[in-house]
Order: structure tokens, then C-alpha cells, then sequence
């Protein structure tokens, strides 16, 4: 350092010469500037502690990214949406051919309708079975018992054997008819049970139709912004290929890559200065939301997630920097708006005992919250132009 600086005043101090030989009295006006005080603000510089921070460098991340796929197969009719595009929640995004699925819900619809009205006429029949059963069983009891009579006269010898056979004949044909009545009815109940499995069948066929309707029109799952897009109008979509990527633009986080060997400095919950050099903003603070448990092995570095605030700009894909706190050390330390900086020189306006300001040549260190360390050039005590230093020249008065 002191290499560097005293070739430079030494070839300041031969100007200061050759110049005072040409002009006594211009030199005299430069040294000592007229005019009225400068009012800027001023400090006395103090040793502190400077607060010490571990970079990491990462990448901003939707918190949540889905993929957005058909449930069926069929050509997409329409996709007017772009990458970049912003989507709410519910919002129709895709639509996919539906004729093949309307023709079977109207097939199906059309064999339900028929199947009910054929169960409408099975109704009327079994009633009407129903009715020539209850007959056929009168019937059949009358001839029972008149059968019985005859007998219990054919067995006295008060009835002949034509009337005993007679009686018997007709008995026997009432059992019959109600036997066969009975069946009828049992007949018509299985005809009605494979109606009613039609109309089971055309209504599951109808609810179904129905969900592939409702399949052929994918509505957005949450609110956020297109980032990719993987098919076209026109293309034939398939159950779980993916059609468009969206990721929540309300939530992101920045995942930082921290070396293994600085990972006790991070912890759940810990809240983090991070800068998006790309939204051009101050820093803003983010919380630790994830520590991932295994590292990476080529570069032995860990992956940190921080979860940052809402922030309309934020895209994925930004380069960002994570500052973790380190132990504080103690250094002088001066606003950034003291240090005023001519070509490869960097330095402050020392106050003198006079009121006078001195451009002092100083080697600066760490920024840290608005504050820069200064390694030397400034001793603890002296009093600097603390603001407004771009107004300042050598020899101006201060007030």
C-alpha cells in the first residue's frame, strides 16, 4: 500500500511546485477556496463492530411448479395461452375433441330412455300376472274343495265315479294354471331384472360420458404464470403426458448452495439477507424453509432453500446471493456516502483541527448494511465529512 501512495505525492508535490513558480497568487486562490461554508454532515470515526456475513450464491425457484395433463386421449381443439401468459385458478386453458364421448353419451342416453319404457311395460305385465296368479289360486281352491265333497260322497257311494273323476280333472287343471301362473310371474321379474341392469348399465355409461366431458376441458389448478409449454393446438394429447407447466408466481424462493463446511452458520427458520441483482431493489430478507440432508459430492456444498418475500417481478431462473451472518470483528467503519472515489483512488474527507476539509487516501474492506470498513488510512478519533462528500473539495471550509 504505502509503495503505491508515495510515488503518487511525491509527483502531486512537484506539480504543487512548478505550479506555484508560474503563479503565485492562482495558487494561493486554490489553496485556500473562497466562499461561504459548506454545510454536510460530519462524525467522529470510532472503532466497532463490523458484522461479518458468509455469501452463497443460488437460484430463485417457484415454491410450487404443476404440470398440467389430459385425462384422456384425444386432439387438442384449443390452447390460446403462451409462455409468460398469467392464469388464475379454475380458468380454462385446454380443450380436447369430445365428439367420439357425445356420441356415446347420446347411445347412451337413447338406450336408457328405451330401457325405461320397457320397464314401464314389464310393470303392467307383472301387475296383470300378479292378478292371474291371485285367480289361478282361487280357482285352484274352489276345485280343491269341491274335489274334496266328491270324494268324501264318492266314498258313501252318494256320487259316481264320472263325477269323481271329473272333480279330480278339474283340481288337477287349477293346480296347473297356478303353477303356471306363478311361473309367468317369475318370468317377468327376470325380464325385469335385466331391464333394470340395462338402465344400471346406461346410466353408469351416461356418468361417465359425462367425466370425460368434463375431462375434455382442463381448467387451471392454481394461479400462476405459463413457463412451458409442451404441445400445441392440433396434437393429440394423452393421460399424464403433460401439456403446460405453471408455476405460482406468488410464491419463490431462492435455492442457495452452501459449502458443507460453513453449514452450522444456517438454520431452520433463520432469517436472511438476500439480493436479486435482477429487480435492481435493496436487499430484502428471506427465511430459511428447507435444508436438504445430503450434499452435493462434486462441489461438497449443501442446498439451502429461503423462502422470500412477494415480489411482482420475481421469475425463475434469477441468479441471487444469500448473506448468513458470521461473528462480528471489530474495525472502523464509514457511511458509503463518505467515501468518495477519483479514478483508481479511494478516500474521505478528514476534518482538521481548522474546520477545513483533507482528502485522505484510505484501503477500504467489507460492505456491510450501508457501512464500509476501512483497513487503513483512518484512526479511531478523527473527524470525517460523514455524507454529501461528492460536494466537497481540499481546503473547503466546514462547518
Amino acid at each position: 500500500m504505502n509503495t503505491k501512495i508515495f510515488p503518487i505525492i511525491s509527483i502531486l508535490a512537484l506539480l504543487l511546485v512548478f505550479s506555484g513558480c508560474g503563479g503565485g497568487e492562482e495558487s494561493a486562490e486554490k489553496k485556500a477556496p473562497s466562499g461561504e461554508a459548506l454545510n454536510v454532515p460530519r462524525m467522529k470515526v470510532t472503532l466497532g463492530s463490523l458484522e461479518n456475513f458468509y455469501e452463497a450464491t443460488g437460484t430463485v425457484q417457484a415454491k410450487t411448479t404443476t404440470q398440467v395433463s389430459s385425462n384422456m386421449m384425444g386432439r387438442i381443439t384449443s390452447l390460446p395461452f403462451a409462455e409468460g401468459d398469467t392464469v388464475s385458478r379454475g380458468q380454462i386453458l385446454i380443450q380436447i375433441d369430445n365428439s367420439e364421448n357425445q356420441t356415446r353419451f347420446q347411445k347412451a342416453t337413447a338406450g336408457l330412455k328405451e330401457a325405461r319404457a320397457a320397464l314401464v311395460e314389464i310393470d303392467r305385465s307383472a301387475e296383470a300376472a300378479a292378478a292371474a296368479v291371485r285367480t289361478a289360486e282361487s280357482n285352484r281352491d274352489l276345485a280343491e274343495k269341491t274335489f274334496g265333497r266328491i270324494r268324501e260322497l264318492y266314498e258313501r257311494k252318494s256320487a259316481t265315479g264320472q263325477e269323481f273323476d271329473e272333480a279330480q280333472s278339474r283340481f288337477n287343471v287349477s293346480v296347473s294354471e297356478a303353477e303356471r301362473a306363478k311361473a309367468n310371474v317369475q318370468t317377468i321379474i327376470s325380464r325385469k331384472k335385466q331391464v333394470e341392469a340395462r338402465i344400471e348399465q346406461a346410466q353408469a355409461d351416461i356418468a361417465s360420458t359425462k367425466v370425460f366431458t368434463g375431462y375434455s376441458k382442463i381448467a387451471s389448478p392454481v394461479s400462476g404464470v405459463i413457463v412451458k409449454k409442451f404441445a400445441e393446438q392440433g396434437a393429440v394429447a394423452s393421460p399424464g403426458q403433460p401439456i403446460l407447466s405453471i408455476e405460482d408466481n406468488s410464491r419463490y424462493r431462492l435455492e442457495a448452495a452452501v459449502e458443507t463446511s460453513r453449514s452450522g452458520l444456517v438454520k431452520i427458520g433463520q432469517r436472511v439477507n438476500v439480493r436479486i441483482d435482477a429487480l435492481g431493489d435493496p436487499e430484502m430478507f428471506g427465511t430459511v424453509s428447507e435444508i436438504l440432508p445430503s450434499a452435493d459430492p462434486s462441489s461438497r456444498t449443501l442446498t439451502v432453500k429461503i423462502d422470500l418475500p412477494s415480489n411482482g417481478s420475481m421469475r425463475s431462473g434469477l441468479y441471487g446471493l444469500a448473506r448468513f451472518p458470521v461473528a462480528g470483528k471489530e474495525a472502523i467503519a464509514v457511511p458509503e456516502a463518505a467515501v468518495v472515489r477519483r479514478g483508481q483512488l479511494t478516500g474521505v474527507f478528514v476534518i482538521s483541527g481548522e474546520g477545513t476539509a483533507v482528502y485522505r487516501i484510505v484501503t477500504t474492506g467489507e460492505t456491510s448494511d450501508g457501512m464500509i470498513e476501512i483497513l487503513s488510512g483512518l484512526s479511531a478519533g478523527d473527524e470525517i465529512v460523514s455524507a454529501d462528500a461528492q460536494r466537497v473539495k481540499d481546503g473547503a471550509k466546514i462547518k
